[in-house]
């Protein structure tokens, strides 16, 4: 038997086979469509000092070149983009829930210390957010990329007027340098009075007053941060404290105030910069950093 086919002649395949007598299709034969359903992701953040959980208003010895005592009393942090990575680094954006407290657009606000009138922690609120949520397309993952600090629109907005995570006036500084991205307040045995590490945007322009609405900064001093081998199910982003102070003195002022304001010329910057991963003063990205990790929940 033979056949022979003609443009205007052309059946489909599984009824030609079947009249032939040779086979029969199945609903399997047909092409199969990936799933593309949106599917919720929870990306977890914990902070940590050295192996030790952080607790806003507890102890930790051993800290920075001068094996300082430091009690932290604030910890939050703005993350933006962030984006799941598949095997082949292909980027994936994380569409955010949208609940105009932690989350708005592609932004989040992370905050690690609990704490309120009364406490050690008094700046701080007895709410805390240690994780992004949204949705991604259904799919395996292999890699986490996000950005500390938010994009300069949103950076340099009314925070009076702002809702969501924007409003957070602990994490604003002024109009002209914007929100803090990393805000960390510790009390230290040479600085029981303080010592901060409050990293943002400086040299921005115009900058007539702190109102003063910019059009560039020359140091944003945003980060963007790839941890690979992070799966959303099995894994937590660690914020090590340990690590990021080890190289730098928490007993001295060496820039006018104690820690780091994001001064150009605060050399206390210079060491927590590099060790969170920044580049410094138009310095180059550095290209390893020892304050984010992915550890096995």
């Amino acid at each position: 038997m033979s056949f022979s086919f003609t443009r205007s002649s052309i059946v489909p395949v599984c009824a030609v086979l079947a009249f032939a007598g040779l086979t029969a299709c199945s609903d399997s034969d047909a092409p199969t469509t990936p799933d593309t359903t949106p599917k919720a992701v929870a990306i977890k953040f914990a902070a940590k000092v050295g192996t030790a959980n952080f607790v806003c208003g507890q102890s930790y010895s051993a800290l920075g070149t001068t094996s300082s005592v430091g009690t932290p009393t604030e910890l939050m942090m703005f993350v933006s983009d962030v984006r799941l990575l598949k095997a082949d680094g292909t980027e994936v954006p994380v569409t955010l829930t949208q609940d105009n407290k932690w989350q708005l657009d592609n932004v989040a606000l992370l905050d690690f210390a609990a704490g309120g009138t009364g406490t050690a922690c008094a700046n701080a609120t007895a709410e805390v957010n240690t994780q992004v949520v949204g949705t991604v397309p259904a799919g395996t993952y292999a890699g986490l990329r996000y950005t500390v600090g938010l994009p300069f629109a949103k950076n340099h907005s009314d925070q009076s007027t702002a809702v969501g995570p924007l409003s957070s006036s602990r994490m604003f500084w002024s109009w002209n340098s914007g929100y803090m991205a990393l805000r960390l307040d510790m009390n230290t045995t040479g600085k029981p009075g303080g010592w901060f590490m409050h990293v943002g945007s400086t040299g921005c322009n115009p900058a007539t007053t702190g109102a003063t609405v910019p059009t560039t900064c020359s140091e944003p001093n945003t980060g963007t941060f790839t941890l690979s081998g992070f799966t959303a199910a099995s894994s937590v982003v660690t914020l090590d404290l340990a690590a990021l102070v080890a190289t730098t003195n928490l007993d001295t002022d060496l820039g006018g105030m104690p820690g780091c304001m994001s001064g150009t010329t605060d050399p206390e910057c210079a060491t927590l910069f590099r060790a969170m991963g920044l580049g410094f003063n138009g310095g180059a990205v550095p290209t390893t950093q020892n304050f984010f990790r992915v550890v096995a929940q």
